[in-house]
């Protein structure tokens, strides 16, 4: 491979998985905010789950959905049905991200939540799975094969995952009224909290 098509190849993936980003937000629909407002509500606790990449952009979620003031936490599915699972309660919400929400394991933790009287919202490109019938609101993504490497590896559905993340945490951190000033008591030691001193 020369050195020109190795940046032509570089720059070919990067405009494909911009191009997924942005079907995301043309995408936006009235699933969106009713998962916010669902989120947003949530009396108790919210659990996020995936596998693989997708379980990747799920712990980052429960990360930033708890820096922003919430009970959240991911949970792996595979551990979930080794007992976790019993700690859905009525009231909670699992977050379920699966591109083809057919994986047994995280459809069972659905399953399971649903019975112990919890309400799922499922991220996934197949609104006619296993995993969207499980869910109480679906939130489509894009299928934006074109911008998986090679068709196959988990690039441009990971980034496109990550920014309707994005946006429905912003979304629920805004009608949670969470205060940013919170953000310098809780990071003391980064660099956070100097840019909302500024």
């Amino acid at each position: 491979m020369t050195d020109h098509e190795m940046l032509e190849l570089g720059r070919e993936v990067v405009r494909a998985e911009a191009a997924a980003i942005e079907a995301v937000a043309e995408q936006l629909d009235p699933a969106f905010v009713a998962t916010a407002r669902l989120v947003a509500g949530c009396p108790g606790v919210i659990l996020t789950t995936g596998s693989g990449t997708s379980g990747t952009i799920a712990r980052r979620l429960a990360h930033l959905l708890a820096t922003c003031g919430m009970h959240a936490f991911f949970v792996h599915p595979a551990d979930a049905l080794h007992g976790p699972s019993a700690a859905v309660a009525p009231g909670d919400v699992l977050i379920a991200l699966s591109k083809a929400g057919k994986s047994a394991e995280i459809n069972h933790f659905a399953r399971v939540a649903r019975q112990r009287g919890g309400q799922v919202i499922s991220l996934t490109w197949k609104p006619d799975s296993e995993l969207a019938e499980l869910s109480d609101v679906v939130l489509v993504q894009p299928n934006a094969v074109e911008a998986e490497g090679e068709g196959v590896l988990p690039f441009g559905s990971t980034l496109a995952a990550g920014a309707l993340c994005d946006a429905l945490c912003l979304a629920v951190k805004t009608m949670r009224g969470f205060d940013l000033a919170t953000l310098t008591q809780t990071h003391p030691s980064g660099a956070t909290a100097e840019l909302v001193k500024k």
